[in-house]
């Protein structure tokens, strides 16, 4: 593995865990299908400030949408200098209820002794946000690399994933 991408990576360590709290705070729960939209379009605003052109499809017709709970995924590209391979990191942006037994707000997205608490921390928004910021990371230290990356924020994995691309 290239040594200045990793330590590229590694001092973005506080960006993960800026934007894994952010996406915490979008109830995107599943079922129904909250706040799908407001969680595309805030990702579709922060890729496109890296430079990615960014799509939102809406899946008309799937189980679950409807004008009051769109299903609304985001797609996102940067295109290399060249031509070449295509690497796709792909995330769900839904969870499931949130249930009892918690000691935090669920959707508050706490830092607490190191660790990041709120529904979707593990499965799956802090997935995403690492998937975005070492893709920032490595567009900073390969500026003209060939080929293309692509990020995608899916809908309704969390209930057979009629809605996701």
């Amino acid at each position: 593995m290239n040594e200045r991408l990793l330590r590229a990576i590694d001092d973005r360590r506080d960006d993960v865990v800026a934007l894994t709290t952010e996406l915490i705070r979008f109830p995107t729960i599943n079922p129904p299908g909250e706040a799908y939209r407001p969680c595309a379009e805030y990702l579709g605003a922060r890729l496109k400030k890296s430079g990615f052109e960014t799509e939102f499809i809406r899946a008309e017709g799937t189980p679950g949408d409807t004008d009051r709970y769109p299903r609304v995924n985001v797609v996102a590209r940067f295109d290399g200098r060249s031509s070449g391979a295509c690497v796709h990191f792909n995330s769900h942006i839904d969870v499931v209820e949130a249930g009892d037994g918690w000691t935090v707000d669920p959707f508050a997205g706490i830092v607490k002794d190191g660790k990041v608490y709120g529904r979707g921390a593990c499965d799956m928004k802090g997935g995403l946000a690492t998937s975005i910021i070492a893709a920032e990371a490595f567009l900073e230290v390969f500026p003209d690399f060939p080929g293309a990356i692509e990020i995608s924020g899916t809908v309704d994995e969390e209930s057979v994933g009629f809605g996701g691309v």
